[in-house]
Order: structure tokens, then C-alpha cells, then sequence
């Protein structure tokens, strides 16, 4: 029920900047409770976030937060304030899902005319940027670019 209110939510959100088409291909909140099967020899998730791992243990840096600024100033302030994503709006809208659900939600449908288009990088400076709206704490790593790893880092309610 709380990821219906909150994929509902963030809907709304995303509605303000016009209408949306969601990729046939990408569920914008694929269900992060299962990891991704296991590739031999590759790194495990795991190792990359430990389980249990969430946005308050310091996930993203202060130098890709500060990049995340600058990238949502020139892509996503055309439609979007930032006080859109701060506070109780956000953590109801995330608070419980995990960073990989928001980066998989962001990269997907956004920029809302020409989804995806920017880089992994970009898009989780921008999550990171968000993150640190919200008071969470920057640690010594950068948000990993294996998406498998970010499905184990949970949103949490309280910074």
C-alpha cells in the first residue's frame, strides 16, 4: 500500500510538469525486496552497499552533491523547484523505497522531454543533490553506478 501511495504521489509531482509517458520497457518502481540475479564472477551488491545500508549512513559525497546542484539547476529547473523534493513531501513519497527505485524512476522518466538522456553519473549527482536537501549526510563514496548496488540502500523518514 505505501509504494501505490507513493509511486501516486510522485505522479503527481511528475504531472505538474505536463504529461509523462512511462517506457513499455521500465517499471518507474520495480519491486526492490528481490535483487537482481546474481552474474558469476561479478561483483555482488552487497559488497558495493552492504544490506541494510541506508541514505543516513553517508552515501553520496559533498562534491557529487555540489555537481547534482549544478546538473538540476540547467536540466531540471526549467520545470521543477527544489522545494518540490525537500521535506515531508519527499519522505513520503520515498521513505521506504530504496535509492535504486529513485534512480530508476528519475533516469527513466526525466527530463520529461527527452527521458534518460543524461548519464548515470548526472542522474545520481542529482540524487545526491536531493539527498543532502533533505539532510542526509555526506560520507567519503560516491552513490555507486551499479544499479543492482542502489536497490540496497533504503530511504529512510528521519535525517
Amino acid at each position: 500500500m505505501a509504494k501505490v501511495v507513493s509511486g501516486l504521489i510522485w505522479a503527481l509531482v511528475l504531472a505538474a510538469c505536463g504529461p509523462v509517458q512511462q517506457p513499455e520497457t521500465a517499471a518507474p518502481f520495480p519491486d526492490s525486496s528481490q535483487p537482481e540475479a546474481a552474474v558469476p564472477g561479478a561483483a555482488t551488491p552487497e559488497a558495493a552497499a552492504p544490506a541494510g545500508s541506508s541514505v543516513l549512513d553517508g552515501v553520496f559525497t559533498a562534491r557529487q552533491a555540489s555537481g547534482g546542484e549544478t546538473s538540476f539547476q540547467q536540466v531540471c529547473a526549467a520545470c521543477h523547484s527544489i522545494t518540490e523534493f525537500r521535506g515531508g513531501r519527499f519522505r513520503l513519497a520515498w521513505a521506504g523505497l530504496t535509492v535504486g527505485d529513485l534512480f530508476q524512476s528519475i533516469s527513466t522518466l526525466m527530463p520529461k522531454d527527452d527521458p534518460g538522456v543524461l548519464s548515470p553519473e548526472e542522474y545520481l549527482a542529482i540524487i545526491s543533490y536531493l539527498l543532502r536537501e533533505n539532510g542526509y549526510p555526506a560520507g567519503e563514496e560516491d552513490l555507486p553506478t551499479d544499479t543492482s548496488a542502489l536497490r540496497y540502500i533504503r530511504i529512510v523518514a528521519g535525517a
